[in-house]
């Protein structure tokens, strides 16, 4: 009898937190199993350096800093292509580029197909690495997405082929990565489906490590999305790596330093020299005085903030009307004019400076 119900409660307990899986992001659930799911993964291909046998410098294949990158499709649904934009700017928020999203009769440094029409049959994804795009007229290929694909696999894939295309190599062959191979293991496995190479394509595409010289690298990041998933059988420690399927911290902070954004930490302090009681002040100077700064009015003097704030990147002209010639203006007042913003002073108009 107590047997019985020990066995009812165990039941219990199992069905209560099968139900508690099953209510949970299906997402979730697939990521919490990514060792398995890497057995049957689909890799990327390196379409960059194949013949030569040595590490392509991706130094100089970097996009300028700041710099609009067009990028076009060539075919695909309007679903899938929703689904690559969507995943794709992700890149955005870490590094200082951007992408313009353009027709497909545009010229465009990035040309994305899919697995069908003229493009039917070329198989796997991949991109060409950084400004390589910009002399293929075919840069980026998805083999396997189609209207039923999951948004897993769309943003692993998708956020993985655009780090190639900004000029990432892949993050196993990062030149401080010591991975153990077990490279029989390996050349088996990826001699079937669903990628069918021969060993050349694995020597290239996973054992080649690339020189301290000519890549810009970071710590090695097992988390990296630029990461291959590796099965604990292809290594000879059973260590492995999941199919990651986000953009981890170090990808995030490396990308930031190939492109980095204006830096926007200086003091608003910076510069400005202290109050002096013996100098003369005019409306719109400025001063620091005991940790704050401080702008010159007609009537006296305004305290700007505490220094050590960053200087918000605010427009000065900001709800500040234009100059109209009918009005009149008394000491301390504002307008704009021509492009730049303008302070009426006791004996005519200062100018302080730019609009934007």
């Amino acid at each position: 009898m107590k047997k019985t119900k020990w066995a009812k409660l165990a039941l219990a307990v199992v069905v209560a937190f099968s139900v508690a899986n099953c209510e949970k992001d299906s997402e979730e659930v697939f990521e919490q199993n990514q060792i398995d799911h890497s057995k049957n993964a689909h890799a990327c291909i390196a379409k960059w350096d194949l013949e030569t046998g040595k590490a392509a410098s991706i130094k100089d294949k970097e996009w300028e800093t700041g710099q609009t990158i067009r990028v076009k499709f060539l075919n695909g649904s309007n679903f899938v292509q929703s689904k690559v934009r969507q995943y794709a700017v992700e890149w955005e928020e870490h590094a200082n580029i951007k992408f313009e999203w353009v027709s497909s009769s545009s010229s465009a440094n990035i040309k994305i197909a899919f697995n069908e029409g003229d493009y039917a049959g070329i198989t796997g994804s991949w991109s060409y690495l950084g400004t390589d795009s910009n002399l293929e007229p075919h840069s980026m290929h998805f083999g396997w997405f189609n209207n039923n694909t999951s948004d897993t696999e769309f943003r692993r894939t998708t956020i993985h082929e655009f780090g190639h295309a900004l000029g990432l190599i892949h993050e196993h062959q990062n030149p401080v990565a010591g991975i153990n191979w077990d490279r029989e293991a390996v050349y088996a496995y990826y001699a079937g489906a669903p990628n069918y190479w021969t060993k050349d394509q694995v020597d290239h595409n996973l054992f080649r490590r690339y020189e301290t010289n000519v890549s810009n690298y970071s710590e090695y990041d097992p988390l990296s999305i630029m990461h291959y998933p590796i099965p604990a059988e292809h290594t000879l420690d059973g260590v492995a790596v999941g199919s990651n399927t986000r953009l981890s911290e170090t990808d995030k902070a490396f990308i930031g330093r190939i492109y980095p954004f204006p830096d926007t930490s200086g003091d608003i302090c910076d510069g400005v020299a202290a109050y002096n009681s013996n100098n003369s002040y005019s409306t719109g100077d400025q001063v620091t005085y005991q940790g704050s700064l401080y702008q010159r009015t007609a009537t006296g003097w305004t305290n700007l903030g505490e220094c050590g704030s960053v200087e918000e990147d605010v427009d000065p002209c900001a709800g500040v009307a234009a100059y109209n010639r009918f009005r009149s203006y008394a000491t301390g007042d504002q307008v704009t004019y021509q492009g730049s913003l303008y302070q009426r002073t006791a004996t005519g108009w200062t100018n302080l400076g730019p609009c934007n």
